[in-house]
């Protein structure tokens, strides 16, 4: 059976949360069905919402975190396919914060996200490299004041997720919306739709799309999108579904963030020599959208 591609979201919030609109689950999935959208993740604020439908397949989420007391922001953790609720624990500090979601989520037999490092300085590189066990981290969330590109004294999530994997951790990257606002559409507000991931699957049902994410058959994007991604140790190839009034540079990326190849066209493809220690790529439309493809590791796991 050949695999095909299918859109969703990995951090949705609801009424739960006090979002505005009509946020109900049965409206937010509305949403997202009637927006060309196969699957979902809701995932309120230290909750698990385990809502069923036929419009969409429906993973099963949580947020966990809260803003903490101690100054040190927002550590927020999402869980993917968790079986039970995962109770937030406020230690204090940004790393023993992040490391106790990260193994509640395990616990609870999911995966975890690192969610909008640059959300009022959540938590930087060196904090992730001293948890283990995460799977994810958002390259782009699309939520106001999140600060994706960084600023003088920041770097940008991008090159959060380059430190990160240069320092020997295999985290994925996911693109999100993280909306709470369905009801007023304007850049102040999280509304849906701005940022998504494409998995590669033969069937849609969560375990599938689960299976994809853990594997990293995905890509993440806020407009740009793919025809197909090709990967293995030898070569990192891909084709964009372009238009008229479009043109692309797709940018091949190594260890420390190095630029190994820069290809404009709506196909692209880096051969592959070895000492690369591992290579990803982004895609950037001339509109400013971007898509990033999932990192092809070149070293043994550590």
């Amino acid at each position: 059976m050949s695999k095909n591609w299918y859109k969703g979201n990995l951090h949705t919030h609801t009424a739960l949360l006090g979002s505005t609109g009509p946020t109900s689950p049965e409206a937010v999935v509305r949403w997202y069905k009637e927006h060309g959208y196969d699957w979902l993740a809701i995932t309120d604020h230290d909750v698990l919402t385990e809502y069923e439908t036929e419009d969409l397949v429906m993973v099963r989420g949580q947020e966990v975190g809260k803003s903490m007391p101690s100054g040190n922001g927002p550590i927020h953790v999402n869980g993917f396919g968790i079986s039970n609720r995962v109770e937030f624990i406020d230690l204090d500090e940004k790393v023993p914060t992040m490391q106790a979601s990260i193994d509640g989520i395990h616990a609870a037999g999911g995966m975890a996200s690192l969610n909008h490092p640059n959300d009022r300085n959540s938590y930087l590189a060196e904090h992730v490299l001293q948890t283990k066990g995460a799977s994810f981290i958002e390259v782009f969330n699309g939520g106001p004041g999140k600060n994706n590109d960084g600023g003088p004294d920041r770097p940008s999530t991008e090159e959060t997720w380059d430190t990160v994997l240069s320092g020997g951790q295999r985290l994925y990257g996911i693109a999100t919306d993280d909306a709470h606002t369905y009801d007023e559409f304007r850049p102040d507000r999280a509304n849906p739709g701005r940022g998504w991931d494409f998995v590669k699957v033969d069937e849609l049902t969560e375990e599938s799309i689960l299976e994809a994410l853990r594997t990293g058959e995905f890509y993440a994007s806020n407009g740009v999108t793919l025809n197909d991604v090709s990967s293995d140790t030898s070569a990192l190839s891909l084709s964009i579904q372009a238009t008229s009034a479009e043109s692309f540079l797709t940018r091949f990326i190594g260890m420390n963030g190095r630029v190994l190849s820069d290809q404009v066209g709506s196909a692209a493809r880096y051969s592959i020599k070895g000492d690369e220690g591992y290579v990803r790529a982004t895609v950037i439309s001339s509109t400013g959208a971007k898509a990033w493809v999932q990192p092809v590791f070149l070293n043994p796991v550590t």
